[in-house]
């Protein structure tokens, strides 16, 4: 029996480290004097029938941006400035094509305009503010931001502060990581909840919700990182007025409704840079509404999106 005790001590010390190695602290940091660089690819495809006529209709975006972080005069939060590089968007409904990439500002077919909305966000620094645990929370410098980029006009009749609201800017800085961090280290298969809500303007509450599932550590483009699954649904709630007494919103009277929403795929989040290195996620969802040709019948539009977002590289804030 004696000569078990040190098979079972050496067993013991050989498996601490693996337990160790199996527990991970998530928390969102970002290091002051750092830049951080970004690409963003969203996808959309969906499709509609109205009488003997079927529409398919795709939406490509890609965005470049770059974020520079700097300590707040507080000494406790930080700032970031963000900027974007590049703005691109292609559209095809049918055989009509539409494009636009800042990149190339010259070329492409853009009779709508989106371009003066999308190339007036180039080079122009909008202002976040974090917490004291390094979480955006504040948009610093809105009113001036919306300004520059309706300095140059936009596509007419729309209204760039819905397009762009202090909501819709923080979460766009969320979107490539986690909505929410577990309050203690975590193992594989561990789980916590995240919810997060945005309201638009004449459009209604958008509510994001579901659980993130750690499933362990892996190598991921040569880095160690905590692939964690994103596992939610999507409401939205129509708004029931459009800012005016008494009138509806422009979907509510439509009588839009969103079903079956869900968002799913993983993040691969760096726990050493405390920021996520990857995200692939998938978003789905029914749209129904009422059919303009036929008052009596309703029309179901599927759709289905992808937003990929990357971790380019990380510099020295010059």
């Amino acid at each position: 029996m004696k000569t078990l005790v040190p098979i079972f001590l050496a067993l013991a010390s050989a498996a601490a480290p693996l337990l160790a190695a199996d527990t991970v602290e998530l928390k969102q940091r970002w290091d002051a004097g750092k830049q951080y660089f970004y690409s963003a690819q969203t996808s959309q495809q969906s499709s509609i029938t109205v009488g003997p006529q079927k529409m398919d209709q795709a939406v490509k975006m890609t965005m470049e941006m770059d974020v520079a972080v700097r300590p707040h005069e507080d000494g406790k939060r930080k700032r970031l400035t963000i900027r974007y590089d590049r703005m691109a968007m292609d559209m095809s409904m049918n055989d009509q094509k539409l494009g636009y990439d800042s990149a190339k500002p010259d070329e492409g077919t853009d009779p709508l305009g989106f371009g003066k909305t999308l190339g007036a966000m180039i080079g122009k620094e909008l202002k976040i503010l974090t917490d004291e645990k390094d979480v955006v929370s504040e948009v610093e410098n809105y009113d001036e931001y919306i300004k520059q980029l309706t300095a140059g006009g936009g596509p007419a009749g729309m209204d760039i502060t819905k397009m762009f609201t202090r909501e819709g800017l923080l979460q766009t800085m969320k979107q490539g990581s986690l909505q929410a961090f577990p309050d203690h280290p975590v193992t594989a298969g561990d789980s916590w909840p995240f919810s997060n809500q945005i309201t638009m303007p004449q459009v209604g509450t958008v509510t994001v919700k579901g659980t993130y599932t750690f499933k362990g550590m892996v190598e991921h483009g040569g880095v160690q990182c905590a692939e964690i699954l994103t596992d939610g649904t999507i409401n939205m709630e129509m708004a029931a007025g459009g800012g005016e007494a008494g009138a509806a919103g422009p979907l509510a009277t439509l009588g839009v409704k969103v079903t079956d929403g869900s968002i799913k795929g993983p993040v691969w989040f760096d726990p050493k840079l405390g920021t996520a290195r990857d995200a692939d996620l998938t978003q789905e969802m029914t749209v129904s509404m009422k059919n303009p040709l036929d008052a009596t019948a309703n029309l179901t539009v599927p759709m289905k999106q992808s937003v990929k977002t990357s971790l380019t590289k990380v510099e020295d804030l010059k």
